[in-house]
């Protein structure tokens, strides 16, 4: 072969060689990278997982604001992409409780003390069942895994129990939210189930209810995210049952059952189609505008047939008679902390609630936690403690670090009934803040007597029509925030020109006297609903010559709960105030008050007085002065007020 061939031969060999050691490397290259990359997406696979969509996505759906349209499950969201679908449960909680400041609970667009039933039927048409708890009217729609909570028309209680928030349990909620301002149980012969309330913005409540007991001595402050996977189960750490996010009527109750278009409330409306929302089977039928119907005789919460009645009767078939006579008595306490001689009428004696003074509070953080010591106290989460105060604004103001508040005759020159019901909602907002859920306020008596030391500007008015134009509305705006408020000092403490706490006052006033000036604010809140009437210690000699008002059956029995219609709480001014204790000795005072109609005693100083008081109660009734029955009456009016505002409504 001549060698310009061998050596074209040799040379093209060569290439081929090169070539296919190009092409190996390059193999081996892509192969290397492939399986580098494999290696990373195995490693990296639970993580990718877990930034999928799930069902808890749709919680930031409605996190806008609520005037701003956003649609529940319309897949648009104000948040930023990066962040708008929670991935764990610490962020379902964050979503869950930032759209609860807004009023809101995902699924629906609904906002709590905004939206009326109108609304809710327009979107949702009927509700499966209906049912009653608490004073409210609940509709039920199980296809929306939800149930809507109203009164007088007006959304109170939003209710969810989607599937994907079960999958939230105890430590995510604490972990997250830290320590509950309220923890509750519930159970009957279907649930046990453990209630985590916590306070928000604008008077909401966000409650976390869980599917199972906490575990004894369990707190926020000793869950841990490095719990042990024994400990992760329900019974150390229950999983969420559902969620409820309770608040207060924002929107007058007479607009209740209108939407915002203007549309007419039919009997359509779960709640009835009635502004009252009591009404459960009528119409207005006329197209118009529907407007509250006033009772043709005085009504108060007492009157209607409710749930709340008759968990009272189970309640007190279930209590000794020291434990009823211990809810007969509000106690005072001492210091800045919980004592144990306090701590023992809490829990030996089941008082039925404390007053606190100016001498027990230092801080917004130390009386919240005050409270919460109170709260934790007692033995009995079924029977809530009074945890009470008088806050009225002005000059008798207890609460430190909240916004000081005008004096009732301030308040009463404006004449503005939506300013004043915004005073009670404020008021409401600062007590509940604190751990307070009873306020010895509004003063209803009509300011007639400028010589009065006592009343003064504590008074909304020197005319009955002022006092009820602006006392009125404070009552209503506390009650909007589930707040008790005792309106006082009946039959009238305005015309007395002694100060009671050091003297006995003498009013010389006929009942014809008292009827066209003493009496008419009080008859205007009994038919607005009062549940709480204070009685002063005054005496009326053309009304009873021998004992004050707080111990006399014509004021109490007679006037107030006979001529007025009273149906409430009956309680008493402070029973050792110098108008009682220069008088009367403790035990006889309390025992007379009994008597005569009084369904709790306010013992606002000392644990030995707030002693004697149940033990003269308790040898009355041993003595057959006082019949059982007699307690009977009293203690169930006190539970079914507990039960309408400090319990949880059967969840």
């Amino acid at each position: 072969m001549p060698r310009t061939s061998r050596s074209s031969t040799h040379s093209r060999g060569k290439r081929r060689s090169r070539g296919f050691s190009r092409a190996w490397f390059v193999t081996c290259g892509v192969l290397l990278v492939l399986i580098a990359a494999g290696i990373v997406l195995i490693l990296n696979q639970p993580d990718r997982s877990a930034t999928q969509p799930t069902a808890s996505s749709a919680l930031t759906d409605t996190s806008a604001p609520a005037h701003s349209g956003a649609q529940a499950g319309s897949g648009e969201s104000t948040a930023d992409s990066s962040s708008s679908h929670p991935s764990t449960a610490a962020d379902q909680v964050a979503a869950i409780a930032a759209l609860a400041q807004q009023g809101k609970v995902a699924g629906s667009d609904f906002v709590v003390g905004l939206t009326r039933d109108a609304e809710v039927v327009a979107q949702w048409q009927q509700p499966e069942r209906t049912s009653q708890s608490g004073g409210s009217t609940y509709a039920e729609y199980p296809a929306q895994d939800a149930t809507i909570g109203y009164k007088k028309g007006i959304v109170v209680d939003l209710r969810s129990s989607r599937e994907d928030l079960h999958t939230i349990h105890y430590r995510d909620i604490v972990d997250k939210l830290g320590e509950a301002d309220s923890v509750k149980s519930y159970q009957d012969q279907d649930v046990n189930q453990s209630i985590l309330g916590y306070n928000l913005p604008g008077g909401y409540t966000l409650r976390w209810v869980l599917s199972g007991p906490l575990p004894a001595g369990l707190t926020a402050a000793s869950s841990s995210s490095s719990a042990s996977s024994a400990e992760k189960s329900n019974r150390d750490n229950p999983a969420l049952d559902h969620i409820s996010l309770i608040g207060p009527a924002k929107v007058e109750s007479g607009q209740a059952g209108t939407s915002d278009s203007g549309g007419s409330a039919s009997g359509n409306s779960p709640s009835g189609g009635s502004a009252s929302g009591q009404n459960f089977s009528g119409s207005t039928g006329s197209g118009q505008q529907a407007s509250p119907q006033k009772p043709a005789s005085p009504s108060t919460p007492a009157d209607e047939a409710n749930p709340s009645d008759s968990a009272a009767s189970a309640i007190l078939a279930d209590l000794t008679l020291d434990q009823k006579i211990g809810q007969m008595v509000i106690a005072g306490l001492e210091g800045r902390s919980l004592r144990e001689a306090d701590r023992a009428l809490i829990r030996d004696y089941g008082i039925g609630g404390v007053i606190f003074y100016a001498n027990n509070v230092q801080s917004a953080a130390q009386t919240k936690q005050f409270t919460r010591e109170v709260s934790a106290a007692n033995p009995r989460s079924d029977v809530p403690l009074f945890i009470s105060v008088d806050q009225e604004g002005g000059r008798v103001a207890r609460l430190k670090g909240v916004d000081k508040i005008p004096t009732a005759a301030a308040i009463g020159k404006k004449n503005d009934a939506n300013y004043a019901r915004s005073i009670g909602e404020k008021l409401g907002q600062q007590l509940r803040s604190q751990g307070f859920n009873l306020d010895y306020a509004p003063v209803l008596d009509v300011n007639s007597n400028p010589d009065n030391p006592v009343i003064g500007d504590r008074s909304y008015g020197t005319t009955a029509n002022q006092v009820v134009s602006t006392a009125l509305p404070v009552m209503e705006g506390l009650e909007s925030q589930q707040v008790i408020p005792v309106v006082k000092h009946f039959p009238g403490h305005g015309d007395t020109s002694v100060d009671s706490h050091i003297a006995l006052p003498v009013v010389n006033k006929s009942l014809e006297q008292l009827e066209k000036l003493e009496l008419i604010p009080f008859k205007k809140a009994i038919a607005e609903g009062a549940d709480v009437v204070m009685i002063a210690h005054i005496l009326l000699p053309k009304l009873d010559q021998q004992v004050p008002s707080s111990m006399s059956k014509a004021v109490i029995t007679d006037l107030l709960r006979g001529k007025l219609g009273f149906k409430g709480v009956v309680m008493t001014d402070d029973m050792t105030m110098g108008a009682i204790a220069n008088n009367y000795g403790l035990g006889e005072a309390a025992v007379r008050s009994v008597q005569a109609g009084s369904d709790i005693i306010l013992v606002a100083h000392g644990a030995d007085d707030a002693i004697e008081t149940i033990q003269a109660i308790k040898n009355a009734v041993k003595s057959g002065k006082i019949s059982e029955q007699r307690i009977n009456e009293s203690v169930t009016r006190i539970l079914a007020l507990k039960q309408k505002y400090l319990s949880q409504p059967s969840p």
